[in-house]
């Protein structure tokens, strides 16, 4: 089975001159003119393809607008798309307007309006550094444009991944600069399912895994992240409002309110995917298949509607651990690595004893609030989080039965092997260690 992994680049321009400039921004607001009257059209006349919807452009819009033709191509493209995003938004209700409103405009390229026969064309300047040049088609005819790659562009382009022909560009006026996000894609074979697995168990302050051998938990603290960005925002919708009726942040709040959302999400995702690496590093070590729960759509947002209105604080917590975003990384990164990854459906998983296998095993409020799995047929005690891993890797029986005599040559209680506070390890993750194995 062949999997199609896409990565996205992003460079940024050297400074350009007035003259380049001038032309990009002209091209920039002709196209967001465009935009939004094509959408509003789409939109009112239920359009969905971007065919029909280049058919049915007015003459006297190409006329007041005159762009080079396959600007019309990628505008209905992008006004097409947006329409789709907006109905299904609605479909779910999560749709704030009647209509869709265009806020941030990025300009569509195909293969021809910036030249994709001749990538890569490099530049070498004086101090060895290269710069990567495309060629735009703009009003006033083709202008180069002198890009900044950086390490993991290079890192793509040897490795053997493809550059599509879409790339989108986005003005960045105060600096006299641009933006060029770039989309790689490459094709892996997914890897066979090996004879050992490691199981992954995903909690909101914790990630932990292992097998038979070895048993480790990471603590992620990305619980007491969210709890912590929760009050900063909260703290600033207080304290910044406007208007007669004091309800409304103001423009410096929703300022500080996107700083801080956005924060929030890049210390999440940074964490995620060093959590994600070292993992299949660990899995590629052993020859390891790796284990990871099936959890069904919108898994954040069915949870966090079971649990009661009292509970706000933990239900924002649970809908912000980004369990998803953490499977995909890993998933990700493991075809890419070539390490298999199967996915195992998670039921009941913290509440079988893998000593006896007594089934459906409730835990008390104490053993839950500190995180212990106590059985009460055999006395077996472990952290829920490696009880939850040793079921998932398939090591002990399933049983719904709870007077079986206890399995021959059973494990014994398997203690902590490591822990770390990766919030402040920025490059990479140190983990020290000491495996179990089996008694």
């Amino acid at each position: 089975m062949r999997v199609k992994l896409t990565r996205t680049v992003v460079l940024e321009s050297c400074p350009l001159t007035r003259r380049k400039f001038e032309a990009v921004k002209e091209v920039y607001t002709d196209y967001s003119g465009l935009l939004l009257i094509l959408t509003e059209h789409a939109f009112e006349n239920k359009i969905r393809s971007p065919i029909k919807l280049r058919s049915s452009i007015p003459p006297e819009l190409k006329v007041k607008y005159e762009l080079p033709s396959h600007y019309y191509y990628t505008v209905c493209q992008d006004a097409v798309a947006r329409v789709k995003g907006f109905l299904g938004k609605k479909r779910k209700g999560k749709a704030k307007t009647e209509k869709p409103v265009i806020r941030r405009v990025s300009v569509w390229l195909d293969d021809v309006l910036w030249d994709y026969k001749r990538f890569p064309q490099f530049n070498t300047l004086k101090n060895g550094r290269k710069i990567l040049i495309i060629r735009l088609t703009t009003k006033r005819g083709r202008i180069k444009l002198p890009l900044k790659p950086h390490k993991l562009f290079f890192k793509y382009l040897s490795e053997g991944w493809r550059v599509k022909p879409g790339v989108k560009l986005k003005l960045v006026e105060e600096e006299r600069k641009v933006l060029a996000y770039f989309t790689f894609e490459k094709e892996f074979s997914e890897p066979e399912v090996t004879g050992s697995f490691i199981a992954v168990d995903y909690n909101a302050d914790n990630v932990s895994f292992g097998n038979h051998d070895f048993l480790i938990q990471v603590r992620t603290e990305l619980g007491r992240l969210t709890r912590f960005y929760s009050d900063v925002r909260r703290e600033v919708q207080r304290t910044h409002l406007t208007g007669w009726r004091r309800k409304l942040p103001s423009r410096k709040g929703r300022k500080l309110l996107k700083k801080f959302g956005q924060r929030k999400m890049n210390r999440r995702i940074d964490l995620q995917r060093k959590m994600a690496k070292r993992l299949v590093e660990v899995a590629e070590e052993t020859g390891s298949t790796i284990i990871l729960e099936a959890i069904p759509k919108n898994f954040n947002q069915r949870v966090t509607k079971r649990r009661r209105k009292n509970e706000k604080r933990l239900r924002d917590t649970l809908h912000n651990i980004g369990m998803s975003s953490f499977q995909r990384f890993v998933f990700e990164k493991a075809v890419e690595s070539g390490v298999p990854v199967i996915f195992m459906n998670p039921a009941y998983s913290s509440q079988v004893c893998p000593h006896c296998g007594a089934f459906k095993v409730k835990p008390g409020d104490d053993a839950l609030r500190q995180r212990v799995f106590e059985c009460p047929v055999c006395g077996f005690n472990l952290d829920r989080d490696f009880t939850a891993v040793l079921n998932l890797v398939g090591l002990f029986p399933f049983s719904p039965k709870a007077d079986e005599p206890p399995a021959e040559d059973s494990v014994s209680p398997v203690t902590l092997v490591a822990e770390a506070n990766l919030l402040h390890h920025k490059n990479s993750l140190v983990i020290i260690s000491q495996g179990l194995k089996r008694q």
